[in-house]
């Protein structure tokens, strides 16, 4: 009996020192808990707030990118445009230029090759004297007034001769026209089948301008604004 009391008391005094030891350590194990856990959780949130703080500067760094990059297309659609413009400006200079040029030449060329006029008249008045004289089966050539061609009023350009003019006359006209050239120049032989020597020894076809005989060939006469000329045949 005595010895199962004692065997009591030592499990009470041993449950006694169990219980206070737990006691004393108890307050330790929950303090070092609690600081563990606020450790960790300080150590979460700096993560968190580092985190934050990339992604703000991140963020930052994209837009300042974005903005970069937008200001730079900006500009380079402004310098497109002015690049355009300029292009557009200098190409209608251009155009203006040589619009202008070619207008100019164009009146240049104009005035150059202004027609003038003049008069020329054809005519055999001498052969209806001297029909007697006439080469046989002539006849018919010789017109009743005598005029072949009569006076009518020519366009020519600046250097053409007389001989120019009554050659574009007669084919006008209808007129044959024979001639040849000699070492004096052109020589008119014969106008509507009326040649040299068809009249008589002396015939042929001699011309006036402005009522005077000039002493060189047609072909080397150069016609002027408003002169009348004049081929006939003389026996």
């Amino acid at each position: 009996m005595k010895k199962n009391l004692l065997n009591i008391l030592a499990v009470i005094l041993l449950l006694s020192a169990v219980f206070v030891f737990v006691k004393a350590v108890s307050p330790q194990t929950t303090q070092t808990t609690t600081k563990s856990v606020s450790l960790i959780t300080s150590a979460a949130t700096t993560e968190k707030v580092t985190a934050q703080s990339t992604d703000k500067t991140e963020t930052s760094s994209a837009k300042s990118t974005t903005k970069k990059a937008t200001e730079t297309t900006s500009k380079a659609k402004t310098s497109s445009k002015d690049t355009t413009a300029k292009t557009t400006a200098a190409k209608k200079s251009t155009t203006k230029k040589a619009t202008t040029k070619a207008a100019t030449k164009a009146k240049k060329q104009t005035q150059t090759k202004e027609k003038k006029s003049c008069y020329i008249t054809v005519e055999c008045k001498s052969i209806l004297s001297n029909m007697d004289k006439l080469k046989e089966g002539h006849e018919e050539f010789v017109p009743e007034n005598g005029i072949i061609i009569s006076k009518t009023k020519c366009d020519f350009e600046d250097g053409e001769s007389v001989y120019d003019v009554l050659k574009r006359t007669c084919k006008n006209k209808g007129v044959k026209l024979s001639s040849r050239k000699t070492a004096y120049g052109i020589y008119v032989s014969g106008i509507n089948n009326l040649d040299e020597f068809d009249c008589g020894n002396q015939s042929g076809w001699v011309y006036t301008v402005n009522g005077s005989s000039p002493a060189f060939s047609c072909g080397k006469y150069s016609v002027c604004q408003g002169d009348k000329i004049v081929f006939k045949y003389v026996c």
